[in-house]
Formats: C-alpha cells, structure tokens, sequence
C-alpha cells in the first residue's frame, strides 16, 4: 500500500472513530433537556464537544440560543473587556477568562467559539482586553484589572455573586492564581482553572534564558518557544543594561537564576508581584490545575512546584494539549485525556448549581 494511499486510510479510520466518540455526546445532550439530572454531564459533554473536540457540527447551537455581547469598563487601572451572556436572561455563575501574554485576539474563530461554548453551556463570561499582555509584557497591574473585573461582576445584576471564577491560560493561570489570593477577594472566589501556569516568574525566565529547566532527574534541555522569550525580554530584559543582558543571555541554568535573584529589589518586586509562589498561600478557592507534559511554552515542572506549595482540587498532567491548545486527532489520547476532562467539566457544571 501506498504512502499516500495509507494516509487517507488512516484519516478515514480517525473520522469514524472521532464520529463513534461524538454520537454519545450529541445524544447525552439531547436527553438533558429532557431530563434534567444529566444537566451537567451533559453541560460537560457538550462544552467538550465544541471547545476540545472541536466538531465541525455543532450540537451545542441545537439546543441554546446564541448570547448577547457587550462591552465592560472597570476600576482605576483601566480595566475593560467583553461580557458575554447567556440568552436566557437568567441570574448566571461567571467566568473571568484570561489568555496571558501575546494572547489570540477577540476575535479570533477559537475565542469566539470558547466564549459561546461557554455562555450557551450557562456562564457569564467576561474576556479582559489587556494592551500590555498584547506587547507580551506580564506587569502587576494585570492582577490589579483581574480583581477589579471579580468585583465588577459582583456588582452586576445578572451574574451570582457567589459563583464567580477565574480561567487562566498559561501566563494568564498565573496571574489568575495571583489575582484569587489577594485578600480583598479571596473569600469569596468560586474557583481558578489554571492551564499551563507558571509557578515561579524567576524560574520560567531562567529556564527560557538558559534553554533547559531542572526536574526531579536532573537539568532537562529544553527549546521555549519564541512567544516565552520574547515575553521575558519585554518584561525582564529590556530594563536591564547591556552588560547584564549579555550576562543573562550566555548563562546556563544556575547562573542564570543567580543572576535573576541578583537584579534590583525593584525589579524582584515586580516579578514576585506576577508569580504565584509569593501569594498562593492566600488562595481559599479550590484550584483546577491542567499542564502539557511536553510544555514549550512554560515547563510542566511550573504546575509540579504549585501542586507542591498548594493541594489542587485536581491536577493532571496530559497530551492532549500543545501548550494550551486542544490537539485532538490522537484517539487514544482523546479517551483517556478526555474523560478526565469531561470529569472535570461536570464537577465545575454540577457546583454551578
């Protein structure tokens, strides 16, 4: 057989078997609005099906309208973003959504379809817009932003107040985690979804500078890719004089965290300001930890160092992602990686009750 002619083979069988896998889902959906103790495996099923599956049919739009947009502005540092509401004009749990550094736009088809999935499934979501997180610069007012958008939607009327959560991806889990621990909001927190975070803002940058990151074996090679670099020169580097620059740039592991510890007081309170490690112990909101064993972008030795310094809810470790990008042609990754996930998504449905 052919190489060409084996390819087709293989994409047929991977489509009948991805069909094999969404039919459950489609009729999981359906029966829930017919019976509503399925509501939130069914919530689940459906949010997987779009979001992680990524169907090109869309059951979800079958049963639910589509939501309504609006802009939101809060708070003294510029705080503003998209809310997004569910059609039923109901009282509605929230969701804080926060991308990270060089984050997709608005209106990019997989934000877009992230949001919906989320507001037709029941959430309020609001996506901060973020200038400086757009320049791939991670600064303390971010997390001042996040804990003005929790109070902003405390304060509106069709969110519930005691239902309010942060969702962060990659540099945004770790300022969301960040923003859940500051005392004035702390409290009252619902929960933090965090995927491929960053524990420590001086290890991440060490291990991008110097190209490697240690694990409980030893010092690992490691290729970050361009987007995490570049974030560490924006927020790091581009302060610095050229003399330690070059230092930085040509060091191995070691020296380059000791160089890190080394830096100003001020620039070591700016990077203690975004990492989790300094504030985690204030987190009272259980903590949904999800990390990329082949992480290019943040090791998964970051999410190993929270789980060590804060019991998660949940932590797994999984390759179905590329980062924090769903990557779902693998079948038997989608299984067993999937059913983990939709656990998780029904245990967050079911206490959005």
């Amino acid at each position: 057989m052919s190489g060409g002619t084996w390819s087709r083979v293989r994409a047929l069988l991977l489509r009948r078997r991805a069909a094999a896998f969404l039919a459950p889902v489609v009729l999981l959906v359906a029966l829930a609005f017919a019976w509503p103790s399925l509501d939130a495996w069914a919530r689940s099923a459906a949010l997987f099906s779009d979001v992680i599956v990524r169907a090109p049919v869309r059951p979800i739009t079958w049963f639910t309208d589509a939501p309504s947009r609006e802009t939101l502005e809060w708070g003294e540092q510029g705080g503003h973003g998209l809310l997004t509401r569910p059609a039923n004009g109901r009282s509605a749990p929230a969701l804080v959504l926060i991308l990270g550094a060089d984050p997709a736009a608005a209106d990019d088809r997989r934000v877009v379809r992230l949001v919906d999935s989320l507001a037709r499934t029941g959430f309020v979501v609001l996506f901060p817009l973020s200038d400086e997180l757009d320049a791939k610069h991670v600064g303390a007012v971010e997390v001042e932003r996040l804990v003005g958008a929790f109070e902003a939607l405390e304060r509106d009327p069709g969110v519930r107040a005691d239902r309010i959560a942060f969702v962060g991806l990659s540099a945004g889990g770790s300022l969301a985690i960040v923003a859940a621990s500051d005392e004035r909001i702390a409290a009252r927190v619902w929960s933090v979804t965090a995927i491929g975070p960053y524990f420590d803002a001086v290890s991440l940058a060490a291990s991008a500078l110097a190209g490697a990151y240690r694990s409980p074996g030893g010092i690992v090679p490691w290729t970050p890719e361009r987007v995490t670099v570049e974030v560490v020169q924006q927020t790091l580097l581009s302060s610095l004089p050229d003399g330690q620059r070059q230092q930085l740039a040509r060091a191995d592991l070691d020296t380059a965290l000791s160089l890190l510890h080394e830096l100003p007081a001020e620039q070591q309170a700016a990077l203690r300001a975004v990492s989790p490690g300094t504030s985690i112990d204030g987190l009272r909101a259980p903590l949904y930890l999800l990390h990329d064993r082949n992480d290019r972008f943040v090791p998964w030795t970051e999410s190993e160092a929270l789980a060590a310094a804060h019991q998660p809810a949940v932590y797994h470790r999984l390759d179905l992602f590329e980062h924090v990008e769903p990557q779902p042609g693998n079948v038997p990754v989608l299984l067993r990686d999937g059913w983990r996930l939709l656990r998780l998504f029904a245990r967050i449905y079911r206490d959005a009750r």
